[in-house]
């Protein structure tokens, strides 16, 4: 996993946390049992809608979903680092 994914991460989280947003929003990394990992981001505004999917095979898949406000990804056991990839673009804007 590249550090400068996790440091994108965290200074957005700190940037955040003003006493009040980090007890309704925030981020969620968690295991699924496909197996594979969930991501969860809430408590943005303004971001742009983005959507990503594929389905090579039962470990290799993806599935993006973003809204203005809340990002969710899924994806196989081997991919965490790509799909904390994309939450960083959105969370960027770009």
């Amino acid at each position: 996993m590249n550090a400068d994914i996790i440091n994108h991460i965290q200074t957005w989280y700190s940037s955040k946390c003003d006493g009040n947003w980090e007890h309704s929003y925030g981020l969620d990394i968690s295991n699924i049992d496909n197996p594979g990992w969930k991501v969860k981001i809430n408590g943005e505004h303004g971001k742009k809608p983005m959507t990503n999917g594929y389905e090579n095979d039962e470990n290799d898949w993806i599935d993006i979903t973003a809204t203005e406000s809340d990002f969710i990804g899924y994806g196989g056991a081997d991919k965490l680092n790509d799909i904390l990839i994309s939450a960083c673009t959105w969370l960027s804007g770009k």
